[in-house]
């Protein structure tokens, strides 16, 4: 990618994210204090003087100048007061510090949000920090929640985390220290979802620390990544999000049924059906949905928690810091929560009891259904990939509060995805088909 290239990636990402300004918190404050008479008429002005105001009326836009009202005036370089009605959003931006060009897309998003007039805050990180971390910090430390961590999650607008995961078991044998920590990071995603904080994860194919995390070659890894980033904005993607979103809004009650003994039902009524598309646009806020993931291609909604009963098998389940589970899983839903699951070996079923162990709250509960999107997207062994492919659809367990409009509270939200197509898969709508064998249905 040339400088070029992540330049303008950089303003895409700004403009889907919608960085810019907001109205001046301090108006509020101003008005109490001071009338909504003189604060209207000092914000009706682009550029003023004292002069152009009684005595009275100078004290007060004199005080208006301290930061605790935004600050509502300033002195401009030229000598003349301006009015603020809107001040800078705040952004953080993380991004994985082992591939240089994952740190020259966190540039350009600055640089874009710095002449948007954003306040933008950056760090970087990788697994190898964050093992090292759980390894060597003491255990009551980990339970602790830093006041520091609260107020950026309560003041912060956007996120960006750029990247992804380097060592794909980075966590194995720490899962009892990841519980200690499960409870803080549950709160900063509620005190987050409350506050409809707008997130963009990034997704970008920052290389393996070890070959054998590639499960597929290093070179198609990359391909498909990029690949399915430029899939995402174009026509047909559009489309097909569209087609199996209005499906799934024209009923409640879902099926999903396949060749391999597949049969699992559950309700979606009363639920808004949302569209992954790559933007955050007036319909996305006006619903909630303030996340946003790059590449992208699914239409989702969140399930009737309670109310998934069946079976269904899982071709690619890949747990967060602990791997993949080789052979696909069984999953048995009763009433909503995982009664049992089944894995090809001892092996797959021990992984998966240790991800449930190091997760609190409603980490077995039917969070999601996702209806992949994208055909550039194949297995590549990454999750903000593989959810997104075309003839396939993912359940997510877990959390689903905020932009799912779910009720589920907890530390983890597993995706696991189910292909379709070639299976005979089928997904039905009040008993109306609408995918046959991974494919629409009905005309796009």
């Amino acid at each position: 990618m040339s400088g070029m290239d992540y330049e303008k990636l950089g303003k895409d990402i700004c403009d889907a994210m919608r960085m810019g300004r907001k109205p001046n918190p301090g108006i509020k404050l101003a008005e109490k204090e001071f009338g909504k008479g003189i604060v209207g008429q000092i914000l009706k002005k682009k550029q003023f003087k004292l002069d152009d105001f009684n005595k009275r009326q100078q004290s007060i836009v004199r005080q208006l100048m301290d930061l605790k009202y935004g600050p509502l005036v300033y002195k401009a370089p030229n000598g003349r007061l301006r009015a603020k009605p809107e001040v800078g959003e705040v952004l953080g931006i993380s991004y994985v510090n082992t591939d240089e060009r994952t740190k020259k897309i966190a540039m350009a998003i600055r640089n874009e949000c710095w002449k948007r007039g954003v306040h933008v805050s950056v760090k970087s990180g990788n697994d190898a920090d964050s093992r090292l971390y759980y390894s060597i910090v003491p255990d009551d430390t980990i339970t602790e929640l830093p006041q520091f961590a609260v107020a950026r999650a309560e003041n912060i607008d956007a996120t960006i985390s750029i990247g992804d995961k380097q060592d794909r078991e980075w966590s194995r044998g720490l899962e009892k220290k990841l519980l200690l920590g499960a409870p803080s990071g549950q709160k900063l995603f509620e005190i987050m979802d409350r506050n409809k904080t707008r997130w963009c994860l990034l997704g970008f194919p920052v290389k393996m620390t070890k070959k054998k995390d590639y499960i597929v070659p290093e070179k198609t890894y990359e391909k498909v990544y990029i690949d399915s980033i430029k899939q995402t904005y174009k026509k047909d993607t559009q489309k097909l999000c569209k087609y199996y979103a209005d499906a799934l809004k024209s009923g409640s009650d879902i099926k999903i049924v396949a060749n391999d003994g597949t049969d699992l039902q559950f309700s979606i009524k009363g639920r808004p059906v949302l569209v992954a598309d790559g933007i955050i646009d007036d319909e996305d806020m006006r619903k909630g949905d303030v996340g946003l993931n790059v590449p992208d291609g699914e239409a989702f909604v969140a399930p009737i928690e309670d109310s998934a009963n069946g079976r269904i098998f899982f071709d690619y389940v890949n747990l967060p810091g602990l791997g993949l589970v080789k052979g696909g899983l069984w999953i048995t839903f009763k009433d909503g929560k995982v009664s049992k699951y089944e894995a090809k070996d001892r092996k797959g079923n021990e992984l998966f009891k240790k991800f449930l162990d190091s997760n609190t709250g409603e980490k077995d509960r039917i969070a999601e259904l996702g209806i992949g999107t994208n055909k550039a997207a194949k297995f590549i062994g990454t999750i903000i990939v593989d959810e997104k492919i075309y003839g396939t659809v993912h359940i997510a367990i877990g959390n689903n509060t905020g932009a799912y409009h779910g009720k589920n509270k907890a530390s983890s939200h597993l995706d696991m995805i189910k292909v379709m197509k070639g299976k005979q898969g089928n997904l039905y709508i009040n008993g109306k088909l609408i995918m046959e064998d991974g494919e629409p249905s009905g005309k796009v």
